[in-house]
């Protein structure tokens, strides 16, 4: 009885996820066309209860979160339009001049010839734009520019531009981003008032910044800066070009792999803990991680999804908590439902997360000949693991793949958690001894050196990386992947329930 009560539940939760993800999926495509979609799937279902005597409650669960799915949708759509609007009035759909201020509110770039920071609380001409509306200026250089700056010039705003394989504008969109411009010598305003826990954690970031800067020297202290902290703006346009052509993009940018690093040292810390000690303690030190980083909600998502994930491991019951894996992912698809569609961030975090769950263990298997020491071992075999099955999310989204991708990151990853342990700690010895710190820091320099030499000489091959134009067959190849996917679910499901 309790058994059948249990699959019924789990029946309800998997119609009403599937009706919420499909009424956004298809909104977000065939806006337009939304209500014929609603009547397909109106009467699909009938057909369905006919054919198969499905209950009635199992097709009105259906329809109704897929009518809230598409109305979610809907609904962003529509402020987005109207944000838009605004924009495209004033500007007279971007062809001229026109006043702004706003407040800087962060900074996402900087090379030697421009500084990209975004704009908010933005006012054009004499309307004023939502609040969370923001564009993208470019400076030539950062000097002057701090942020909560608040800001005015005149300028000509932009479109992002889109090229054949991404679509630049609504991965702006995801950000609440509408346009681009460039700016010389704005004026100063004054200082906008942010809270105190903004204020605290912004300077916390920039004193472990400038302690790293202290200790390491040139582009090993913004590679150390990356790896710790997500602070990648400041490395060199080839240094970032030589991670992406050798696929250890994932090693700068604050991701589910540095998570998972530090969730790994935790475990090694608080491994003689009750089991809701160690849980506690994790969500305590991700949350404090998570706020360094920020305002990146990749990062947020990333340590949601991390720490659900480290809760599944910790319990051992992977199909129940795969549940709550679900519910954490549609509440984030409703708080911006473009993602769904549009973020690959969202869908990498969250497809690592399952195939780490479920194949990690044989990935471990497969490197149990490396050393315990210091996570090596769990590391690199969680990384393999997320690698391996979001690589087909990467070849459709990126149009391309890393030939070498395998050999870097066996080549870098095993050093990667020593690095990122000792770097921290000689961030904090040199809080109170910089001698010692910079000493103890020598080891990680050498480190860094190795893996920049590494990754540069990976990245210089020829043909590291291979073009895949799926062009047509792009929707059919993700269409496979993703029929692959539920098959495993289901599968793990049914095994589960075995045991």
């Amino acid at each position: 009885m309790i058994k059948n009560l249990r699959i019924h539940d789990q029946t309800l939760f998997f119609l009403g996820s599937l009706g919420v993800l499909s009424g956004i999926f298809l909104s977000n495509i065939f806006r337009e066309n939304i209500v014929w979609i609603v009547y397909f799937v109106w009467i699909l279902s009938i057909q369905i209860l006919f054919f198969y005597r499905l209950s009635l409650r199992y097709i009105v669960i259906t329809i109704l979160s897929f009518c809230f799915g598409g109305y979610m949708s809907l609904q962003t759509l529509h402020d987005i339009d109207s944000t838009m609007s605004l924009f495209e009035k004033e500007t007279v759909f971007f062809t001229k001049d026109i006043l702004v201020t706003g407040t800087l509110t962060e900074k996402i770039g900087e090379t030697n010839k421009t500084a990209r920071y975004i704009l908010r609380d933005i006012t054009l001409g004499t309307q004023k734009i939502p609040k969370k509306a923001g564009i993208i200026v470019s400076f030539p250089d950062s000097r002057g520019k701090e942020i909560d700056d608040s800001i005015s010039f005149t300028g000509k705003l932009s479109l992002p531009i889109n090229n054949e394989a991404f679509d630049y504008q609504k991965y702006l969109l995801l950000d609440d981003i509408f346009a681009t411009v460039s700016v010389s010598f704005p004026e100063k305003k004054g200082m906008a008032h942010s809270s105190w826990i903004s204020i605290y954690v912004r300077e916390i970031r920039l004193r472990l910044l400038s302690i790293i800067e202290s200790i390491y020297p040139g582009e090993s202290a913004k590679l150390l800066e990356g790896m710790l902290i997500g602070e990648r703006a400041n490395l060199l346009p080839e240094t970032k070009k030589s991670f992406n052509n050798s696929g250890m993009t994932h090693i700068i940018a604050v991701s589910g792999f540095n998570i998972t690093i530090i969730l790994i040292f935790l475990s090694f810390l608080f491994r003689s803990f009750p089991l809701i000690v160690r849980l506690i303690l994790a969500i305590l030190c991700i949350g404090f991680f998570t706020l360094l980083v920020w305002p990146q909600i990749s990062v947020l998502r990333a340590s949601v999804f991390g720490i659900i994930s480290y809760a599944i491991l910790l319990s051992g019951k992977k199909m129940r908590a795969f549940s709550l894996l679900i519910g954490v992912g549609i509440v984030f698809v409703l708080l911006n439902p473009l993602i769904l569609n549009y973020d690959i961030s969202f869908h990498l975090s969250f497809l690592a997360v399952f195939w780490l769950l479920f194949f990690g263990d044989f990935f471990t298997r497969m490197f149990s000949f490396l050393p315990k020491w210091f996570g090596i071992w769990e590391a690199l075999s969680m990384c393999f693991a997320a690698m391996a099955f979001t690589l087909p999310i990467i070849m459709v989204n990126f149009w391309q793949v890393s030939l070498i991708s395998p050999i870097a990151n066996l080549a870098i990853v095993p050093i990667i958690p020593l690095i990122m342990l000792v770097g921290f700690l000689s961030i904090l010895i040199t809080i109170f001894s910089v001698k010692i710190g910079i000493l103890i820091g020598f080891p990680t320099w050498l480190g860094l050196s190795y893996i920049l030499h590494t990754i540069q000489w990976f990245g210089s091959l020829p043909y590291a990386v291979l073009p895949v134009n799926l062009v047509e067959y792009r929707w059919m190849f993700e269409c496979v992947y993703f029929m692959i996917l539920i098959f495993c679910i289901l599968y793990f499901s049914q095994k589960e329930e075995v045991q």
